[in-house]
């Protein structure tokens, strides 16, 4: 059953269970009041009854016989309600005079047997309030039977009762209607929260609660929904991005490692089907060498770059500007000297709060792009200040639609060359890695034909 019907339900119950008391309540007070005034009438009619009976009698002569008595009975009868049964007998208890029928008659023997006593009895299905009296006249002494019809008292209490149960039967109809009426208005918008779950669990990561009344529960329900799905979106959204990047580097790894294992399995096929003179055996060992030397530098930055995705924490402290240039300038100077290439520096007597070992990788990397872009003769500067440094060559540059994906693992805006120099694409993809993990931004600026600029900025200290 559904929330709504349940509440409907157990408000109709409710309802009419106080409806019914209050009404019981109601009706037994009403009666209540009611029978006791139709007693006190019962005795008050009895009374005048025995004075009239008494008066009639008095009347009579002392010589009058049983007839006058009858006579005198029957005309102080004539005058009273018929709303009563009566029954009068003499001191020796002979019937002197009764308007009971043949079916009635059995309830004088109902009747109480003390005078000035009554009971409330039922009789043939009407109810009786049974009065004995004793009347003393000069005739001699008599006793009164009043039977008093209580029936109206009881008849008017079964129709209040009749009408109190259609009352509160329409009652109960109305208040179901208006029930479910508002029930609906109020169960609206969680019928409508509802369809957006379940347009969510279809993965419709796009849908939101319609917000009604944002000050009620529903509409604060309906907020945090919205803020979960929200979430949920920017979640699935990360995890399809996330997805979409290993496929996509694993594509990449598997292109790269295909040249330099095809290079050395031909060389070694090579050295295995032919006769080579003592050179080409020797270019032969060399290319296989050489392939397989990238295929470590590569299996070093794939594990390098690993272990910064994997939670590596760096180990933060001042560190000597200065001494941080003169480390990474030191691993590039063979390849500085093989292409004739320049550097010059720029160092002031600052220092930087950062990871000795990942800030060196990363300026020797920059340094290293950069001289592999540059041609014989070019300049290259290295710029440090508080904030940061920069990097600039005079190299070929790169084109502006490859520049956002330059920090990409195994992404190269000039494959052949990158390849011819022994580049797998994964030194920026380090670079960018060890920026995120000091909280800096590292930034490129290029132009085809005239070089690129480097720069990383700490923006915290």
């Amino acid at each position: 059953m559904k929330l709504q019907s349940r509440i409907l339900l157990i408000t109709l119950v409710l309802c009419f269970v106080f409806g019914l008391a209050l009404s019981g309540v109601m009706l037994r007070g009403a009666f209540t009041r009611s029978l006791r005034a139709e007693l006190e009438r019962g005795l008050q009619t009895s009374g005048m009854y025995a004075a009239s009976l008494k008066a009639g009698m008095e009347a009579l002569s002392p010589e009058a016989d049983r007839e006058g008595v009858q006579r005198a009975v029957r005309v102080t009868a004539a005058y009273m309600t018929d709303l009563a049964l009566v029954a009068v007998t003499d001191g020796q208890g002979q019937l002197i005079y009764d308007n009971f029928g043949p079916n009635t008659a059995p309830i004088m023997e109902l009747a109480p047997k003390i005078a000035g006593h009554y009971r409330v009895t039922s009789f043939q299905g009407s109810v009786y309030q049974l009065i004995r009296r004793e009347v003393v006249t000069g005739q001699g002494n008599v006793e009164l039977l009043y039977a008093w019809l209580l029936e109206p008292v009881y008849q008017a209490v079964r129709e209040e009762t009749r009408g109190a149960s259609v009352l509160l039967g329409l009652l109960c109809s109305l208040l179901a209607l208006a029930l479910l009426l508002s029930l609906r208005a109020v169960f609206q918008p969680m019928r409508k929260l509802g369809e957006a779950a379940q347009e969510l669990g279809r993965r419709g990561y796009g849908t939101r609660a319609q917000i009604v009344h944002p000050g009620d529960e529903v509409g604060q329900l309906a907020g945090r929904f919205n803020q979960m799905a929200e979430a949920t979106q920017r979640h699935v959204e990360e995890l399809t991005s996330q997805e979409a990047a290993q496929r996509q580097f694993i594509a990449d790894m598997a292109h790269e490692l295909k040249t330099p294992l095809t290079s050395m399995i031909g060389f070694a096929d090579l050295l295995r089907r032919s006769e080579l003179c003592a050179e080409q055996r020797e270019q032969a060992l060399h290319a296989i060498v050489m392939q397989g030397e990238r295929l470590e530098r590569m299996r070093f930055k794939l594990l390098y770059l690993a272990r910064l995705n994997g939670g590596l924490a760096p180990e933060m402290k001042l560190e000597k500007v200065e001494e941080l240039i003169a480390e990474a300038t030191q691993a590039v100077t063979d390849m500085l000297g093989e292409k004739h290439v320049r550097l010059e520096t720029s160092v002031g007597d600052e220092n930087w709060y950062c990871d000795r070992d990942l800030i060196v990788t990363l300026i020797s990397n920059l340094l290293s792009n950069a001289v592999k872009a540059s041609q014989e003769g070019q300049h290259i500067r290295l710029l440090a200040k508080p904030e940061g440094f920069c990097v600039i060559d005079e190299g070929s540059g790169i084109a502006p639609e490859h520049l956002p994906h330059i920090t990409r693992a195994f992404y190269m805006a000039d494959k052949s060359r990158a390849r011819s120099q022994q580049g797998a694409g994964l030194g920026l993809a380090l670079c960018q890695r060890i920026s995120e993990l000091h909280g800096a931004n590292l930034s490129f600026e290029s132009e085809l034909g005239k070089g690129t600029s480097a720069s990383l900025t700490f923006t915290s200290s």
